[in-house]
C-alpha cells in the first residue's frame, strides 16, 4: 500500500471513531433535572395576608391619588399651551398687519415716485424733489413700522412640562 492510502485510511478510522463514540467534548453539561421529594410549604398566615391587604389599600389610595394629581397638571399644562398658541397666532397676525401697513405705504410712495417722473418733461430738479418726497415717506413708513413692533406685547415663553412624582410601587403578594 502506498503512503498516502494508509494516512486516508488512518484518517478516516480516527474520524468515524470520533463521529460515533460518546466524548467529553459532547457531553452536556447542563445538570439534569431533580424532583423534589418534598414540595416547599407556602402557605400564608392570616397576619400576613391582612398586613398585604391593608398595603394594597393603601396603595389603590396613593395610586388614585397619583393619577388625580398627574391629571391635573396635564390638564393644566394642555390650557397653559392653548393659550400659548393663541397668543402667538395672535401676535404672527398683528406683525402680518403692521407689515401689510408698511407695504402699503411703501407702494404708495413708489407709484407717487413713478407718477412724478413720467412725464418727459420733468426736470432734473423736479425728479429730485420727487425722489426725496419718496425717500421720506419710506423712512416715515420704517419709523412707523418699528414703532409698532416696539409696542406689541412679547411672546411669553413656551409653558414647561409638567413633571409628577414617581408612580407608587405596588406591595409585595406574600
Amino acid at each position: 500500500m502506498s503512503k498516502n492510502l494508509k494516512r486516508r485510511i488512518i484518517a478516516g478510522t480516527i474520524g468515524a471513531a470520533l463521529l460515533f463514540a460518546p466524548t467529553a467534548a459532547f457531553a452536556d453539561t447542563t445538570p439534569a433535572p431533580t424532583t423534589s421529594v418534598t414540595p416547599p410549604n407556602h402557605k400564608v398566615s392570616n397576619v400576613d395576608h391582612g398586613a398585604y391587604k391593608v398595603a394594597l389599600d393603601a396603595y389603590r389610595v396613593a395610586l388614585k391619588a397619583w393619577q388625580d394629581t398627574r391629571k391635573a397638571a396635564q390638564d393644566a399644562y394642555k390650557a397653559l399651551v392653548v393659550t400659548y398658541r393663541g397668543t402667538v397666532k395672535t401676535h404672527n397676525t398683528s406683525v402680518k398687519q403692521i407689515d401689510f401697513t408698511f407695504n402699503a405705504a411703501v407702494n404708495a410712495a413708489k407709484v407717487a415716485y413713478n407718477q412724478a417722473v413720467k412725464p418727459a418733461a420733468t426736470t432734473v430738479a423736479a425728479r429730485q424733489v420727487a425722489l426725496n418726497t419718496r425717500v421720506a415717506a419710506v423712512a416715515a413708513a420704517t419709523v412707523a413700522r418699528a414703532s409698532a413692533l416696539a409696542a406689541l406685547p412679547t411672546i411669553p415663553a413656551l409653558p414647561v412640562a409638567p413633571t409628577v412624582a414617581p408612580k407608587p410601587v405596588a406591595p409585595v403578594k406574600p
